[in-house]
């Protein structure tokens, strides 16, 4: 059976999060990959979102545009230096930018917006500063 378009996109997506160089001390947590944190720990989490598709053509056989995003959430211990992952954050954004393209087999997904960083969140053990990576699959 041959791969899904929806396959391909977390591939490529995945594989790009995968090639990131995070400073030394942070580990980049891929989905499915187990994890056991500690409240000292620096680590980044990514998750891959699919969002609804768009049709393009109204005799419906051509494939739609296919939406969704990718979010990292930098996970900082708390009572360390906030500026550290917010840098961390916005390196990621760097590395996920506008204009970026990633191919894998045939399906190519495009990342047209910039990465948002999002609100500073205070968890028990870690703030969290998430990066909203908005990415679109044409046909």
């Amino acid at each position: 059976m041959a791969d899904t378009t929806e396959m391909k996109i977390f591939q490529a997506l995945v594989l790009r999060a995968q090639a990131f160089v995070p400073p030394s001390g942070v580990t980049v947590v891929l989905p499915g990959v187990a994890f056991a944190p500690t409240a000292q720990s620096k680590f980044v989490s990514v998750e891959v979102h699919f969002n609804r598709s768009i049709e393009t053509d109204i005799s419906l056989e051509s494939d739609p545009i296919r939406q969704g995003f990718l979010r990292t959430n930098v996970m900082w211990p708390k009572g360390s230096a906030q500026v550290d992952a917010i840098n961390l954050a916005g390196q990621l954004r760097e590395f996920l930018r506008r204009g970026t393209k990633l191919v894998r087999v045939d399906t190519e997904v495009r990342i047209d917006e910039d990465p948002e960083i999002g609100v500073i969140v205070t968890g028990d053990t870690h703030i969290t500063v998430p990066v909203t990576i908005r990415w679109r699959c044409f046909p």
